[in-house]
């Protein structure tokens, strides 16, 4: 009898040890060496029919990847009709970046752009990071 109470004792903990570590390795692989992720780099000018640089118009920038996650970011351009956004993901990152300019005003249609990372200017990578970067400019039309 007690050495059946032992042996269920004795797998219990075994089970129990096994678990918390690999619990342990993957927070210290985790702790020491990071998680993989990816940097992206935005940025263009927004302008009217006439090439003027329009200002205050707002930016959301959107990245998606295969589990059709997002990550927005809102900018607003400045008197140049300049944008610029730059920002991380944890993870492989997005495999398309949207990029949407709206007038807050409503003087101007709204105009938007999806862009694959294929498509995107990789600036450094590794084997646990990537940075894109990309450039891209909009004329907007009145309404």
């Amino acid at each position: 009898m007690k050495t059946n109470i032992r042996q269920k004792y004795n797998n219990l903990l075994q089970r129990f040890i096994r678990l918390f570590s690999l619990s342990s390795v993957a927070f210290v692989l985790t702790a020491c060496y990071g998680c993989p992720y990816s940097e992206y780099e935005v940025e263009g000018h927004v302008y009217g029919e006439n090439s003027e640089p329009l200002e205050d118009m707002q930016v959301v920038v959107r990245t998606f990847n295969d589990l059709g996650h997002e990550r927005p970011d809102t900018v607003y351009t400045d008197k140049a009709g300049y944008y610029h956004t730059n920002y991380g993901i944890t993870s492989t990152g997005g495999d398309c970046i949207e990029v949407v300019v709206h007038d807050p005003d409503g003087e101007y249609a709204s105009d938007s752009v999806h862009i694959g990372s294929g498509k995107m200017k990789v600036e450094d990578q590794d084997s646990w990071s990537t940075y894109y970067s990309m450039r891209q400019d909009f004329k907007l039309k009145k309404k």
